[in-house]
This record gives structure tokens, sequence and C-alpha cells, in this order.
């Protein structure tokens, strides 16, 4: 499979997820401190709410950026210093409205925690480094499956409130604030206020713009060789390509080696079935395989040998696999788009056009399909899923 070429002078971002209990954490902190051994200038940041990482690499790890070693630093992220850092504004109005309402107030502050502010907080720490460009990469020691979905796909729900019910609340409030103020005890947003909002959504979408350009970003699936496991990656790399986000790895972890013993024959047996169902059901991508150690892959000096046999001679900042999740089919009159979906069944899925908006529903999941500028005049007409492709005619 052809390589894709990463863009020069870009830090890169590396995001780690899967099943709980996989080695995600393990996974992403070898591959960080390969990176650094070989002259990278690494932070490798964890947004799992179960922090790990302080245990993986036997050294604390806190809020603040740590230095871990020569090329190398960390953070576990705190969800409370993360809100308080990127939504000051907002949380301090919000509190303050629930608090005129007679709630007292460490309750009035848990209830300004809007569900969202969390993720987002998260993602906002990556565009900071982004912008500050101390580092040629940053890994991501992301949380589970479910929660990794819900840090990806907050950006794109931003997006629907602002472009359709913001530009109506800011102007109701500008509205009404003048004529209830003499009136009522509930004090109205500011324009402070929706300036801050504001400037919170156009961080959020250039993150989004960052981690689905594949020439900065890869999301590197972990997995184990057992059944849960494997169709648990399955959906999450149907999932990520709902959401248009590049994923270009499989690490298959914890793989049993021939010389084991006979008390773990069946369990081998069972572990080369499914990793021959891995090897047909990710073609596309990169699949690496790491062996189970006789030691756990805690503290430095065993997070490297790790890494070695993670990638050997390969470089971690390669970009493993060319992914399209969404393209492009032009006709005479009409242009077809075509959303991979690898692993998803027509029973599963469902389309339809609510009030001019394109949504597609996928198990939980749904994404409010906007269309490029280009092709902003387009309507769809016809839909159709056929062979782990939704198409989706436009006139």
């Amino acid at each position: 499979m052809a390589k894709v070429e990463k863009k020069a002078g870009k830090t890169r971002i590396i995001l780690f997820t899967g099943k709980g209990g996989v080695g995600k954490t393990s996974v992403a902190a070898s591959t960080a401190m390969l990176l650094a051994s070989r002259g990278k200038r690494t932070l490798i940041i964890s947004t799992d709410p179960a922090h790990s990482l302080s245990d993986a690499f036997g050294v604390q790890i806190g809020a603040a950026v740590t230095e871990i070693t020569h090329n190398l630093h960390a953070q576990e992220i705190s969800v409370i210093e993360a809100i308080n850092d990127h939504w000051e504004n907002l949380k301090g109005y919000l509190t303050g409205l629930f608090s005129s309402q007679g709630l007292d107030p460490i309750s009035s502050e848990e209830i300004a925690t809007l569900p969202g502010f969390d993720e987002a907080s998260e993602l906002l720490y990556v565009n900071d480094y982004m912008k500050e460009g101390k580092y040629d990469v940053i890994v991501m020691d992301s949380a589970p499956t479910g929660e990794s979905l819900k840090l990806l796909s907050f950006p794109e729900a931003m997006s629907w409130y602002m472009e359709k019910l913001f530009p109506i609340s800011r102007t109701t409030a500008r509205i009404v604030r003048p004529i209830m103020k003499p009136f009522s005890s509930i004090p109205l947003p500011d324009d402070s206020i929706f300036k801050s909002m504001e400037g919170l959504y156009e961080s959020l979408r250039e993150v989004r713009g960052i981690l689905t350009d594949e020439s900065i970003t890869s999301i590197r699936l972990v997995c184990t060789p057992d059944r849960m496991s494997m169709n648990e990656t399955r959906r999450a790399y149907t999932y990520l390509l709902l959401y248009g986000y590049p994923v270009d790895a499989v690490i298959v972890n914890k793989i049993f080696r021939s010389n084991t013993g006979d008390f773990f024959q069946n369990w081998r047996k069972s572990q080369e079935e499914i990793m021959a169902e891995i090897d047909n059901s990710f073609q596309d991508l990169h699949i690496f395989k790491l062996y189970l150690s006789k030691d756990e892959p805690t503290g430095m000096e065993r997070l490297s040998e790790m890494g070695n046999d993670l990638y050997g001679d390969q470089d971690p900042l390669e970009v493993f696999a060319h992914s399209i999740p969404i393209s492009y089919d032009k006709h005479d009159n009409f242009v077809t788009a075509r959303i991979r979906l690898p692993f998803a069944t027509k029973e599963r899925l469902n389309l339809y056009n609510k009030g001019g908006e394109l949504v597609i529903e996928l198990d939980n999941w749904r994404r409010v399909f906007y269309l490029p500028q280009t092709l902003a005049n387009k309507n769809p007409t016809a839909a159709e899923f056929n062979n782990g492709y939704l198409l989706i005619d436009l006139k």
C-alpha cells in the first residue's frame, strides 16, 4: 500500500484508542518513548478520565505538563482545570444564573459544567499546543472507545449549535436585555459571553480541521486478539470514518507466542483464528502485532523495549495508510457522495432529511452531514448502502 507523505514542518498527532484493558496506555507511552529517543520533541497527553500514564512511566504526572526525560513531556489533563482555562467566562455566567434562582453555590458550579464541556476543553489543549509549535509530535492516550467518540464528535455538534441557534440567541439577548433588566433578577448574557463562545467555537473548528487532516493526525486502534475486542474495533473504525477521521493502523496487543506451552494451546488456536479475521477485516490499514510479554510493560526501560518491539525500524510518525472517509463522484447532472462505513449494515443505518439537513444515524451515533461549499446548492435525492459504502446522490 502506498504511503502518504507527511507535510514538512508540521507537528504530528498520533491518537490511540481502544476497548478498556487492551493496553492502549502502554502502546501510547511506548510510542512516545521511542519518538523521544529518536530525537523528536514529544508530548504525551492523557484524555482518559481514569489516567494511568503515571503508572506506565513510574513517574508522578499531573495536570501541568511534566518533563519525564530528555525530549519527553507528559500531561494528565484535569477536566476541572481544563474548563477553568477555556470556559471561564461562560461557566462564570452560568454559575451566576443558577445562583440567582436560589441554587446553592456548589450545585450552581456543578450544573454550570454543561455536557460536552470536558471533552471540548481537552481538545482545546491540543489546539493550544499546535499553535505553540514546541513539539514535533503529540501522542494522545485517549479514553476507551465510547468516550473517545464523544470527544471527537463534539466539535461537529458544537458547529450545529453555533450555526443554527447561536445567532438567534445572541440577537434575542441583545433585544430582550434592556427590556428585562428592570423587571427580572435573571442575568442575561452580555456581549463578552457571546464573544467568548465565538472564540471557543472557532478554536473547536480549528481542532476538527487538525484532527481530520491525515497529514497531521493519525488515529490508531488498539485491540487484543479476542472476538469482543475485534468487534468493538470494527465498530470504532466505522464510527470514526462516519465523522471523517483518519485511521491508519491497528495494533493487536497481547498475542501469545508459540512457546507458551500446552496449557495455552486452545487460547493460541483461538487467537490465530481471530488474527486471520483481523487481517481480513483491516486490509486497508497497517496492522502491528505485539506479543505478550513476561514482564508488565511499566517503567521507562520496559516501555523503550516495547516501542522497539512494536515499530522496529519503522518511523512511528509515518502515515501508514491512506484513508478517504468521504469522497465525491461527479456525473453529468448530479454528484454522488461516497461515505465509507465498512462494518455497518443496512439495518443499523438510518438516513433522513430534517429541515434541509442530511442526518446520518449509525447505532447510537448521529452526524449532521454538511456538504462542502462547492456543493452547498445540492440536495440529496436518493441514497443506498452498497458494499460498505453509503452512496448519496446530490442534485
